[in-house]
């Protein structure tokens, strides 16, 4: 006979599958993002030695960069196939990430933070189709297992980052962005394990219509405000 923690596991995981590929890949990827949200201001003030209010500016730059690539990234899932578009944007995010380290001036900074955050808001335009095909007869059920993947995630690398600010040190502040790039390639990893979605055939429209690559083209609007999701 089942027990009942199996039971509430069997409800609350995805069988085995893309769902739970894609679960999985979610968890890692949000373990790094917890890290960052949680000291990415500080290593930026503390290691690199910049003043908060070009920190303020730059993120805001990257902000404005991320909402315009979530747009067109979220066409090209749909043109190319969604699995290779967010594998590599996730790549593009972890070399990024990376680039944190030798981030010594103000334009430096940008570029990487620029770099990073618009792979990232990139990622969740280009995850939209993956969700939507391997969520199952309940998708909107997968999405909220996803949101508490997320939210796992975020907490435990909120933890860990508590450490590096707890430690004070170049060093483990160091250690921190190596290991949220590691998490963020490492989540990209997985995708190779999910089967390919076929590219969106282009549908008739007037030319230059926003929406003249299928029906879930117009997708990415309702996804490129990524902060205000809890970066799902």
């Amino acid at each position: 006979m089942t027990s009942a923690p199996a039971r509430v596991a069997h409800r609350l995981i995805p069988q085995s599958g893309p769902g739970r590929v894609l679960a999985a890949s979610n968890l890692v990827f949000t373990l790094g993002s917890g890290m960052y949200l949680t000291a990415g201001v500080l290593y930026f003030t503390e290691v690199a030695h910049l003043p908060a209010g070009q920190v303020g500016l730059g993120l805001m730059v990257a902000g404005l960069i991320s909402l315009a690539l979530g747009i067109m990234v979220g066409h090209l899932a749909d043109r190319h196939g969604a699995r290779g578009v967010y594998a590599s944007a996730l790549l593009i995010q972890a070399a990024a990430t990376a680039g944190f380290v030798v981030a010594d001036d103000f334009w430096s900074f940008v570029a990487v933070v620029s770099a990073a955050t618009g792979a990232k808001a990139a990622g969740v335009a280009a995850r939209s189709p993956l969700i939507r095909q391997h969520g199952g007869d309940r998708p909107q059920q997968f999405r909220a297992y996803l949101r508490a993947v997320t939210n796992v995630g975020v907490s435990v690398g909120a933890l860990l980052a508590g450490s590096a600010v707890q430690a004070g040190t170049a060093t483990a502040y160091d250690l921190m962005v190596w290991a949220t790039a590691a998490l963020t390639a490492a989540s990209a990893v997985f995708l190779a394990f999910l089967p390919p979605i076929s590219p969106s055939a282009p549908r008739p429209g007037r030319a230059g219509s926003p929406c003249t690559t299928g029906p879930t083209c117009c997708s990415p609007c309702s996804t490129a405000s990524w902060r205000s999701s809890s970066r799902s």
